[in-house]
């Protein structure tokens, strides 16, 4: 008899517990079917309640003059549920910009992802959304790009009124902005000898930059001993880790950042225990100045931006071409989305065709870590070896 009551208590803890676990929404979050918007773009209460109260996301996909948008919505960002109009009417505009107006006439209370699919292909890395007014027009967010013939803007929607514009952005780095400020008297123990002659040309045929590194010359053919394809001219050639020293002493600024945004736009390619590792605005670090030593590399100050703010991070070493490479961030790995989906960096809008750990960091550079779910074709990545 002790023993039934005792298996009773059990079962009935059991249940209750993940009754309350379901109550405080820590319920994993399940994908639901897309909704078409309809043409008044109404959506009602009901089918927020049910992806908030279920912890379920889904799009919302709507068109308007030959342009289709989409709300990702994630029912645990949900706080107040209410009709909403998730209706967006596009103006027509000549050249690289695009105007539309929100049709709803009071704030969301929340900030999903808008995505808007274009017609043609921004050779951009990012464009701007700008809020317009009778007299004048000011900067709101940043738009990331995805997508593979035609460009996806994603961004995340902090206001749902009112009329937009977003135009693309010009070259983010100018040279002034990379000139080297170290913290210290460039005077690092890691500078064992000068491998440059008096003409500026080094011994391998290889041109410096001003902090020193080397550049590629555009004059190779082959791939290195470590399977690398001829480094694009101009940019700079791989160095190798056990080479390389650090100097704690001296201190340079780069700005760094990590997103999944594509993700977004390939739900239905998701692994679905995965859908809780991605953030409802596909940021997982916003871009931000942070501070690395002389002689370090991408790689570990990726290492050390993740230990800091606990952010999961897993990588290996491949010896075949002698650099570390990352698995996963956040909990998102390759093939998690994809058989081509992983993660790849871009350095100042270039995609280095070599590993992480061999890319020497110079002052005032800006890396982004970013999720591909197309073999870097949807972020501009392909082949990895961008001019």
């Amino acid at each position: 008899m002790k023993k039934r009551i005792l298996c009773f208590l059990l079962c009935s803890l059991m249940i209750f517990s993940l009754s309350a676990c379901d109550s405080l929404g820590l319920n994993p979050a399940e994908l639901q079917s897309s909704i078409t918007i309809p043409d008044d773009g109404m959506i009602y209460a009901s089918v927020f309640k049910e992806l908030k109260e279920q912890n379920k996301v889904t799009t919302f996909i709507g068109e308007s003059n030959g342009f289709r948008y989409e709300w990702t919505v994630f029912g645990s960002d949900i706080d107040a549920v209410k009709d909403l109009n998730l209706g967006i009417e596009f103006v027509e505009e000549s050249g690289k910009k695009i105007a539309f107006s929100y049709l709803s006439d009071e704030d969301f209370g929340f900030s999903p992802v808008l995505s808007i699919y274009l017609n043609e292909q921004w050779d951009v890395q990012s464009a701007t959304v700008y809020e317009v007014s009778e007299t004048d027009s000011t900067p709101k967010c940043s738009a990331s790009l995805t997508g593979n013939d035609k460009s996806i803007l994603n961004f995340s929607s902090t206001t749902q009124m009112g009329y937009f514009e977003i135009m693309p952005d010009t070259v983010q780095n100018t040279e002034a902005d990379k000139t080297e400020t170290p913290s210290e008297n460039h005077n690092s123990s890691s500078v064992k000898y000068d491998p440059y002659l008096s003409d500026g040309v080094n011994q391998s045929g290889k041109v410096p930059d001003q902090s020193g590194r080397v550049l590629s010359d555009g004059k190779d053919t082959k791939q290195d001993k470590y399977k690398t394809d001829p480094v694009p001219k101009g940019k700079p050639m791989p160095v190798e880790p056990e080479d390389q020293e650090v100097d704690t002493r001296t201190t340079y600024t780069c700005t760094f950042s990590i997103e999944c945004s594509t993700i977004l736009n390939n739900l239905n390619d998701l692994d679905p225990d995965k859908l809780d590792a991605v953030p409802s605005n596909g940021i997982i670090f916003a871009a931000q100045t942070v501070t690395f030593y002389e002689g370090e590399s991408v790689y570990d100050v990726l290492q050390r931006i993740c230990k800091e703010n606990e952010i999961q991070m897993e990588a290996s070493w491949t010896p075949m071409y002698n650099s570390a490479y990352v698995e996963g961030i956040h909990n998102l790995y390759e093939f998690d989305c994809g058989s081509g989906s992983g993660w790849m960096y871009r350095v100042d809008g270039w995609y280095p065709n070599y590993g992480c750990s061999r890319y020497q960091l110079k002052q005032g550079e800006v890396v982004e870590w970013r999720y591909t779910c197309d073999l870097g074709k949807d972020i501009g990545g392909g082949y990895a070896i961008g001019e």
